[in-house]
């Protein structure tokens, strides 16, 4: 089973996003989901974007990239935790089964 490849973004793609990251990885091992998280600010997104199976952000992004686009600033300002957690667990199943279908 191969890793899912996971870009997470915030402003800076330091403080924030490394929050973020640790609570989705965190998700993942709860759900038997292997994953690989890279941590960049959210000007790199755009450019970056195709590399990844999904990204999650902190804030608002509107974008096409060429993976999947989920916002999870619920994790970060905890209204709606359970929400974005259940995104967090929904988008990491729809690529480990694009990914893993694949190979």
């Amino acid at each position: 089973m191969r890793k899912i490849r996971v870009l997470v973004a915030c402003g800076g793609g330091i403080a924030t996003s490394t929050f973020a990251a640790e609570e989705i990885a965190k998700i993942a091992k709860s759900i038997d989901v292997p994953v690989d998280i890279i941590k960049h600010p959210l000007a790199d997104v755009q450019a970056i974007g195709k590399e990844f199976d999904v990204c999650f952000v902190t804030s608002k992004y509107s974008r096409d990239i060429g993976c999947e686009v989920v916002s999870v600033g619920g994790l970060i300002t905890g209204l709606d935790e359970e929400g974005a957690t259940n995104k967090i667990k929904d988008a990491l199943g729809r690529a480990n089964e694009r990914v893993n279908q694949q190979s």
